[in-house]
């Protein structure tokens, strides 16, 4: 996978490309992006109702969350290369815990990367009920990461307003000297996830 702070052409053609895009089928409103580290590691927990979440919380921001996508996106071997140049991840969905990812993204961190979760692992449709898993709490945890939170608000429609909201970094100081437990990755991911639906735009 390519190292995307050093960022290729690839990125930058993409990013002028998705920015003129939303400018004219969206309004954008951006919140909280002094809530992203400038350097060091990080990870960014968003909720997720559709495809174009992953684009929406990275392409306003300086540096290039990597994210994990279903590993199905990397069959087309162009598309792959293109999501390698992007930072973008496999990850196994149909398995309970893709081991290969997680050390991935734990070694991204500790290498003072940016990592993109969707707690969810899907898209969760309206007023959809989902637990969220409790990968982000493992990332944080062994890749000693603190966590963005981050919300997105609004529709997708056409000239619709959509707001993705950047929270405070959750450091989870008071949870790192315990045992990290099924239980307590349970416990972390709720406190976070609280946060997540704290910073949605109430209609």
């Amino acid at each position: 996978m390519k190292d995307t702070e050093k960022k290729s052409w690839v990125y930058y053609v993409a990013i002028f490309l998705v920015k003129i895009w939303y400018a004219i089928m969206f309004k954008v409103e951006i919140i909280g992006k002094e809530n992203i580290p400038e350097t060091g590691n990080g990870v960014i927990c968003s909720n997720h109702y559709s495809n174009y979440d992953p684009v929406s919380t990275a392409i306003y921001l300086d540096r290039l969350p990597h994210y994990i996508a279903k590993k199905e996106l990397f069959k087309n071997k162009l598309f792959s290369w293109v999501l390698d140049q992007l930072g973008v991840f496999p990850i196994d969905r149909k398995v309970s815990m893709d081991m290969k990812a997680v050390k991935t993204a734990i070694k991204l961190l500790k290498e003072g990367k940016i990592v993109g979760i969707f707690a969810e692992g899907r898209r969760v449709k309206a007023g959809e009920d989902v637990a969220a898993k409790a990968g982000v709490a493992l990332f944080a945890m062994k890749g000693n990461a603190p966590v963005i939170p981050c919300a997105i608000s609004g529709t997708y429609k056409f000239r619709s307003k959509l707001t993705i909201r950047y929270g405070e970094p959750l450091t989870l100081d008071e949870f790192r000297d315990k045992k990290l437990t099924t239980e307590l990755m349970g416990e972390i991911t709720k406190v976070i996830m609280d946060k997540v639906e704290e910073l949605k735009v109430k209609e």
